[in-house]
């Protein structure tokens, strides 16, 4: 699983470096910084296609579903051009080998195509967790796509590929087991552009099919779910409010929706800075 992680990696490397190539050879026109213009622009979301600007470092500290319950995640992104952003989970990074335990999460985001109103960004996240009788690993792959028809307006689109393991146990233990789980995904959303500061913004991403499989040292299970056979599959929609401060704050308040888990709506805070 270790030896998958760093394939993954390599690959997220090689690919990035050479679009980036591709795209500073002028075969794309970068839409960030001085193209495609919204308040969000600078910094980096998973719905969206925004980049880290060239020389900047961006943290979205760990958002709050409220009351007062925080995500395992503070990002932390770094723009090392117009056309790549690179960037880390910091908490997986570092609070697992102060435990005595592994952690690595990598991201790269590159810029494929931009112009004032249209824009697109690939992002590969990576990530490997380890320790004495546990480990997993996982690779995110998201293809976002940005359309804006008015000054006012932005459209989104979103493709998404996910894989995650994990083995719990040794493997010569009867407590021994894999867990393996992909999953496809697609998903949209609508940005509303009040000023140059301030917006309304409507996610959504929803489960196409799912893959799940378990082994141990007795059995093997497995189940496959896709949207159009009425499996009941995961799905999530986030409605927020944005704003953008003049100290270089991005606040958001709202609510999420998680299908699957619960079926309720919490409410969402979250804060990004730059420097």
């Amino acid at each position: 699983m270790k030896n998958r992680f760093y394939n993954v990696s390599a690959v997220l490397l090689v690919t990035c470096l050479s679009t980036t190539s591709y795209a500073q050879r002028g075969a794309m026109q970068p839409g960030s910084p001085s193209g495609f213009k919204t308040p969000y622009q600078g910094y980096p979301g998973f719905f969206d296609t925004n980049l880290a600007d060239h020389g900047s470092l961006v943290v979205e500290w760990p958002p709050l579903i409220l009351p007062l319950i925080p995500m395992p995640s503070i990002a932390v992104d770094y723009g090392v051009s117009d056309t790549l952003t690179v960037g880390t989970n910091a908490l997986i990074s570092t609070v697992p080998w102060l435990a005595g335990a592994k952690g690595i999460s990598l991201k790269a985001r590159t810029l494929v195509y931009g112009t004032e109103s249209l824009q697109s960004a690939a992002t590969l996240y990576a990530g490997y967790l380890g320790a004495s009788e546990f480990s997993s690993s996982w690779e995110v792959f998201t293809a976002n796509t940005a359309w804006k028809p008015a000054p006012r307006h932005v459209v989104l689109g979103q493709l998404m590929f996910m894989n995650f393991g994990a083995e719990l146990g040794k493997e010569t233990s009867v407590d021994y087991t894999n867990i393996r789980f992909s999953t496809a995904a697609a998903g949209g959303g609508y940005q509303f552009l009040i000023s140059d500061t301030l917006a309304v913004s409507s996610h959504a991403l929803a489960a196409l099919a799912t893959s799940v499989e378990a082994d141990t040292i007795a059995q093997s299970l497995s189940a496959d779910l896709n949207a159009t056979s009425g499996d009941a599959l995961w799905g999530v929609v986030r409605i927020s409010a944005d704003l953008r401060t003049e100290t270089d704050w991005l606040v958001s308040l709202g609510g999420i929706y998680f299908h699957g888990a619960g079926g309720q709506v919490l409410p969402w805070f979250s804060a990004s800075t730059r420097w």
